[in-house]
């Protein structure tokens, strides 16, 4: 496997970056190498373009959603009960002001 270098170190003190290394095949490399060619680009630029478009198709909602099932930023999820509890005193709460 050819490896393209992006270390976990921020790129710069001016850029809002962050590098990573990652691992892809020798084909899938050889491909991007051709694509990015016939793009007139490197295949870096390719591969940060296609990356950042990916992550911009991503519907927020989605990604929210997820997040809020499993990292609940240590808050501890209400049952069933105590969410009918914690309603019930929202409405008195309402229905007084």
């Amino acid at each position: 496997m050819d490896t393209i270098a992006i270390s976990s170190t921020k790129a710069s003190a001016k850029s809002d970056k962050t590098r990573k290394i990652i691992d892809l095949p020798n084909d899938i490399c050889r491909r991007l190498a051709v694509q990015a060619a016939a793009m007139g680009t490197s295949v870096k630029k390719l591969i940060e373009s296609m990356v950042i478009s990916s992550i911009q198709d991503t519907d927020d909602e989605a990604i929210y959603a997820y997040l809020t099932q499993t990292q609940p930023d240590g808050n501890v999820m209400l049952s069933d009960e105590e969410m009918a509890e914690t309603m019930e005193w929202l409405r008195k709460k309402a229905n007084e002001a």
